[in-house]
């Protein structure tokens, strides 16, 4: 895998959801980003509950759901690192989750700024 540093130099953005409206509508877009602090939040929650009890294979499941997210938020190096992640996890590995959890940090706050 190539050096962790250029997934983790990734500034989160809401360019897509802008592009995706097409208009300025602002309600829609706070609406929007509000269903996604809920669901990252969970989705982090979860995440961390199957490493830390050693689930590898359950917290494939919770990053497959969150590098979705990542791409929303214009991230799409960290998705291909999702993805990376997650294949691994599926069989066990979790060497990426130190370097994973620096991008759900950088997410996180992210999102308590908007």
């Amino acid at each position: 895998m190539q050096d962790i540093e250029q997934y983790i130099s990734e500034t989160p953005n809401l360019s897509y959801l802008g592009d995706l409206i097409c208009t300025k509508d602002y309600e829609f877009q706070k609406k929007f980003v509000d269903l996604l602090k809920i669901e990252f939040t969970s989705s982090l929650g979860k995440y961390l509950y199957h490493i830390k009890i050693d689930e590898p294979r359950a917290a494939a499941e919770v990053v497959y759901k969150l590098k979705y997210k990542f791409n929303v938020l214009g991230m799409k190096r960290a998705y291909v690192f999702a993805e990376n992640h997650k294949e691994r996890l599926h069989v066990g590995n979790m060497d990426l989750d130190a370097d994973f959890r620096k991008i759900l940090k950088i997410i996180s706050s992210f999102l308590e700024t908007v």
